[in-house]
């Protein structure tokens, strides 16, 4: 597939990264490397390798100059000079660069990194290692993820623009303001969030919120800055729904902002045993796809399914017109968008991707949907950010898709956005909230109760350049189940578990 005519691939220019992130995939009783199969096991046991292998293969890479950085009972994320996985692969490392949708449905290259070699496979950033004593059935070089959105005051700025403010806005709006009269607020709920990173913005300083010291996955970034506002701006949304959940911020951007580490950083939310990952970021692949998943998806897809399993609620936006995996592996709680006007009413938000996934078990992307403003820029909530970071600078001024701005100055710690990006914590808050009442309600119950008792959305169509499913009355690809309704979700899990 081209767009505006351009190659899905060609080559780059940039250098080798100086350390190079990836995840080995250890051989269990199953492998998504082998074979044509493309549909994961009903259960991901089938793919946890025997202890003895992991540490064998632990020994062994540490041997040869990797750095474990997390550990699954699948896999381990790594990261090493570019050499070692030469020298255990027998290929070549090289960069390429893969046109993707970005921010606001735009088309640029992204530089991804490939191992190339007589006996390597061809899915882009998949290696195989060259000895047979090495129990490891695939490498899976990370792959770069893209933000599904985009001393200052702790009080936000005044803006011509109709927004919302967290976190009364977005409150009132999701009906947590019930759940809070009820005395439900999430209280001491962690929740993980890998993202660009987190700053200790004097918003959240200000409300009081429980934020644990942040974890950084690249090697020499500075755990407590984000250089995209990125995750700091979209974790305020959390707050505004359980304003009493613990978040861990986790931040896999390199010293540039990019999202390299992202996988490496949920195998670390997992570890923490949370009882919510949220993820406003995924991939990017054709629609309608070529084919199947390819294997670096697939690994991934069993990590994820793996933490479901485990009794962890998985939350990824939709994607702001892209088409990832990510939001569509089994029992995902995929986050979409609905725009609420000035006067209350209700819209599917032409910003979120909707669809119904052909690569596993039909399942449908959103599974329900929460707060996100429209095209071109989605410029909606108004949300706390490192001042002069790229969110600050970009939103502040008119780019070629839109001649205004969000009305705040490039400097001041605050800006207008949203995306998916933001429905997948506003979600996860609600699911704090619920958690908060029954701790031990099970992921697939939260998800249950959330779209049972979701309000339905019947205008509008998901992001129309690429997907354009209508919403209507009763379950849609463009909204889901509708807009989620924290008051009434508190109800049906205090009625039924």
């Amino acid at each position: 597939m081209t767009r505006l005519g351009l190659p899905r691939q060609t080559v780059s220019d940039d250098p080798i990264p100086e350390r190079v992130i990836g995840y080995m995939s250890v051989e269990g009783p199953e492998s998504v490397f082998a074979g044509k199969t493309k549909k994961l096991n009903k259960s991901s046991k089938a793919y946890h390798a025997k202890k003895s292998d992991r540490d064998n293969v632990r020994h062994d890479l540490e041997k040869n100059g990797f750095n474990i950085i997390a550990e699954t009972a699948l896999g381990l994320s790594v990261e090493a000079r570019g050499e070692a996985y030469e020298d255990i692969t027998g290929g070549r490392i090289q960069p390429v660069e893969r046109l993707v949708y970005s921010h606001g449905g735009r088309s640029e290259y992204m530089t991804h990194l490939d191992i190339f070699g007589d006996k390597q496979p061809a899915a882009l950033g998949v290696g195989a290692v060259k000895s047979k004593s090495l129990k490891v059935d695939g490498i899976v070089l990370e792959r770069p993820r893209i933000c599904h959105a985009v001393f200052p005051s702790p009080l936000p700025p005044n803006s011509p623009k109709f927004h919302l403010n967290v976190p009364g806005d977005v409150a009132v709006a999701l009906n947590a303001v019930a759940a809070h009269q009820l005395g439900q607020r999430g209280a001491g709920v962690l929740v993980a969030m890998p993202d660009s990173g987190w700053f200790r913005h004097p918003f959240f300083t200000a409300h009081g919120y429980n934020i644990k010291t942040p974890i950084a996955m690249v090697p020499g970034t500075n755990r407590s800055k984000d250089p995209i506002g990125h995750g700091t701006g979209e974790s305020a949304n959390i707050f505004a729904v359980a304003p009493e959940a613990q978040l861990q911020p986790i931040r896999v951007s390199d010293s540039g902002g990019n999202l390299v580490a992202a996988v490496a950083g949920f195998l670390k939310a997992r570890d923490l045993q949370p009882k919510i990952i949220t993820c406003s970021w995924g991939g990017d692949d054709d629609f309608p796809p070529l084919g199947p998943p390819d294997s670096a998806e697939m690994a991934f897809a069993a990590e994820i399914q793996d933490a479901i399993q485990h009794g962890i609620l998985v939350v990824f936006s939709a994607g702001n017109g892209q088409f990832s995996a990510e939001p569509q592996v089994p029992g995902v709680l995929a986050a979409g968008g609905v725009f609420m006007d000035s006067n209350g009413d209700l819209r599917a938000s032409d910003y979120a991707s909707g669809y119904q996934s052909t690569w596993f078990d039909d399942h449908v992307v959103p599974t329900v949907s929460a707060l996100v403003g429209m095209q071109p820029r989605a410029q909606y909530i108004m949300l706390p950010i490192p001042p002069r970071s790229e969110i600050d600078l970009d939103e502040s001024a008119p780019n070629q898709f839109d001649p205004t701005t969000d009305g705040t100055s490039g400097s001041d710690g605050w800006a207008l956005f949203s995306g998916t990006s933001a429905a997948a914590p506003q979600i996860a808050g609600a699911a704090a909230v619920l958690f908060g009442a029954k701790p031990n309600l099970a992921p697939a119950q939260v998800v249950q109760a959330l779209t049972a008792t979701a309000v339905d959305v019947v205008v509008g169509h998901s992001f129309p350049q690429r997907f354009n499913s209508p919403a209507g009355p009763g379950p849609d690809l463009a909204t889901g189940a509708g807009l989620v309704n924290v008051g009434a979700a508190l109800r049906f899990v205090k009625d039924n578990f």
